[in-house]
């Protein structure tokens, strides 16, 4: 069905362009719709608001409070009296699942994604020489790694001013609460920036405000996302796609003047007042999304025909029929049409599932996945709470001839009863029973959906900040650990493969054809393994700290300041906030430890003494062969003697043979004087027998 706006227009007024536009957004809004998405995601936003069919029309939202009080609402009494109680647990799951991946995947002290040059192909000595041999090639290398980490900044420094982590965090957010979520960049955006300027002349320093156009990213909301009904898994696979943006007319009013848009078209929508092309939405608690004072912007990224292109302005340079182009759309009026930003024709969005569905770009959160548990759970506790009610009170049987004197039949303290003269016995009569408790059945109930709850969903309650029934032992509990860290790893892939890798490259497609930076561009590859890297960072970190006291050993060859960095990025702490810098470092480095002074002390000590001790042992050795040599001196028939003792004792000769040579011819033999020792007398048998101890004269 045509929109107002689109019936009140004349048939010559309207561009066959627009016509196909508008014919392709009712496709895909239909597609959306056949597919049976929205639905789900109704129901998933619902059950994370803890609403039901049973509670809907109690839950406390800002629209019934509302209609209760204008319509002066009571409550309803001649309704059954049930539970309606709804134990949420599908927002904590929710909420710690998103919580635990998005603080693995998106430190604030590092990024998952890495820039390198492509590596050079193997090249034949005539090439290697035209590069201007190994040098040359060497410098070749050095400059492609100083433009890829040059490159690596540029892109980085952009998506930090997007905040990258706030927005990733907020589209793991709602792939854990319905399944998908859709990132959209880079596009361009207008960012003001302040610099202070020093007048040269003067010396005053003043504001300037510089404006530039960079690119960005942002998350997009999914119910404002359309894909091609045909894209299958992938967004990439199909022909377009469609962002619908809701703006005020101030916002309307500001593309007034703007390089690219319309002005006339423009006008006339702010004259035709706020149209919309879908209807309004609720969110799960009742508040709309839409102000009735807001327009409807609608963004097309699409291929389409060239003359198509041409006919509203657009040329297309070479002559290739179909190009990829960009569309606004305002009141079913085209406001702007250009060429896609970007010369490879990708769409700006990024689609993650945190379960992929077969045939659908969309995926299956955990709400979607606990939602059976929820319902049982419910049921369980409703049922309790009925039981409860029902067991709080007695029941009353009353027979025929008992009668209220005040005619009330409502049980109340000192109440008096009629008995007519027919009834005999009283107690007969007038019967009071209490119905059985089945409180202890419904809880076993309650329990068990509580347990499988954590099966479903893959995440035990320990990871949730609940001990449950975690494991007494440290292997057990690592052993849970990891296995909950197989589903984080699984999702660490995907939102590689879906964000991260098509992500960057457009970035770095953005940079290469619009930065006026030429030093930053070359050939260069895009890592994104880092992201599976910090799950498993984040499950060795038991392991690394038991590393921490070996490190301080020489023998092992760990770096502690390199240990103690991983440990600390693990806990998601910046370790240059406790970390020397550059000077203090270099300051202290520069300085003598005393420690090692001490140390060069004392083996220079040590070598000293070593010296000593070896010109003692020199000077004991020569004055016992100087003794030895006169003792041949006098005697030359020992030796032979000697020398044979010497070889006996394994004793090496330095010089010729024999080790102990006999005296010099013509060695006259020295007088040696008699021993005046008392202890070694020159005659011991005289000195035995005689002498002062005996008494006996010599």
């Amino acid at each position: 069905m045509m929109s107002p706006q689109e019936q009140d227009l004349q048939e010559p007024e309207r561009s066959t362009f627009l016509l196909s536009l508008l014919a392709k957004r009712k496709d895909a809004i239909s597609a959306r719709i056949a597919s049976g998405i929205e639905t789900e995601w109704e129901e998933d936003e619902e059950h994370y608001q803890g609403i039901d069919d049973a509670n809907r029309a109690y839950a406390a939202t800002s629209t019934s409070t509302s209609k209760r009080w204008a319509t002066n609402e009571r409550s309803r009494a001649n309704e059954a009296v049930r539970s309606r109680v709804f134990l949420n647990i599908t927002a904590p799951y929710v909420d710690a699942a998103s919580a635990r991946v998005a603080d693995m995947l998106l430190p604030t002290d590092d990024r998952a994604w890495t820039l390198k040059p492509t590596p050079i192909p193997r090249m034949s000595p005539a090439e290697v020489e035209q590069m201007g041999g190994q040098e040359g090639v060497e410098q070749a290398i050095e400059q492609a790694k100083a433009a890829a980490e040059a490159m690596q900044s540029e892109i980085d420094d952009c998506l930090v001013e997007s905040n990258w982590h706030g927005e990733g965090r907020s589209i793991i957010e709602d792939s854990a609460r319905i399944g998908s979520g859709v990132l959209k960049g880079p596009y361009p955006i207008k960012r003001t920036s302040r610099v202070v300027r020093t007048d040269t002349e003067t010396g005053v320093k003043s504001f300037v405000e510089v404006v530039e156009i960079k690119p960005g990213t942002k998350r997009i909301d999914c119910w404002n996302f359309w894909p091609d009904g045909a894209c299958g898994e992938s967004i990439h696979n199909g022909g377009y796609t469609w962002e619908r943006e809701y703006l005020s007319a101030k916002q309307v009013s500001d593309m007034v003047g703007m390089p690219g848009y319309d002005k006339p078209a423009i006008l006339a929508a702010l004259k035709e007042g706020p149209a919309t092309a879908s209807e309004a939405r609720q969110a799960a608690d009742g508040s709309p999304t839409r102000s009735d004072e807001q327009f409807e912007s609608w963004i097309y990224y699409g291929t389409a025909d060239a003359d198509d292109l041409g006919s509203v302005g657009v040329d297309v340079e070479d002559e290739t029929p179909i190009a990829s182009a960009m569309a606004v759309i305002l009141n079913d009026r085209l406001i702007k049409c250009s060429l896609n930003p970007l010369d490879s024709g990708r769409f700006p969005y990024d689609v993650i599932a945190w379960q992929a569905r077969r045939g659908l770009p969309w995926g299956t959160g955990v709400s979607r996945r606990i939602r059976t548990i929820q319902r049982v759970l419910n049921g369980g506790v409703r049922a309790m709470m009925d039981n409860g009610g029902l067991t709080a009170g007695p029941q009353v049987v009353i027979g025929d001839g008992i009668t209220p004197a005040d005619g009330n039949y409502t049980i109340t303290g000192r109440k008096l009863w009629r008995a007519e003269a027919g009834v005999l016995d009283v107690r007969a009569a007038f019967h009071a029973f209490t119905p059985p408790s089945v409180q202890a059945e419904m809880m076993r109930i309650i329990e068990w959906a509580m347990r499988t709850a954590e099966d479903t969903t893959g995440m035990p309650a320990m990871l949730q900040g609940v001990r449950g029934d975690a494991p007494d032992t440290l292997g057990g509990m690592q052993l849970q650990n990891n296995n909950a860290s197989g589903v984080l790893r699984r999702l660490a892939k995907r939102f590689d493969d879906y964000v991260s890798e098509p992500h960057v490259t457009r970035y770095y497609d953005w940079m290469m054809q619009h930065s006026d930076r030429d030093d930053i561009k070359g050939d260069f590859q895009i890592d994104v393994r880092a992201s599976s890297a910090l799950v498993e960072r984040d499950a060795q970190m038991r392991f690394l700290q038991t590393l921490l006291a070996a490190s301080v050993n020489p023998a092992y060859g760990l770096d502690p300041a390199k240990l103690a960095t991983e440990l600390l990025k693990g806990q998601r702490y910046d370790p240059k906030r406790v970390q020397y810098d550059p000077e203090r470092l270099a300051q202290m480095q520069s300085k003598s430890n005393p420690v090692e002074e001490a140390k060069a002390g004392l083996i220079q000590a040590q070598a000293r003494l070593a010296d000593a001790t070896a010109v003692n042992k020199g000077v004991e050795g020569m004055f016992s062969a100087t003794n030895a040599a006169n003792q041949i001196a006098l005697q030359p028939s020992i030796a032979p003697m000697a020398d044979a003792m010497l070889l006996s004792a394994g004793f090496t000769d330095a010089n010729a043979a024999p080790v102990i040579p006999p005296a010099p011819p013509g060695t006259e033999p020295l007088d040696v004087p008699g021993n005046t020792s008392p202890n070694f007398p020159p005659n011991p048998d005289a000195g035995l027998n005689s002498g002062i101890e005996t008494g006996v004269p010599a």
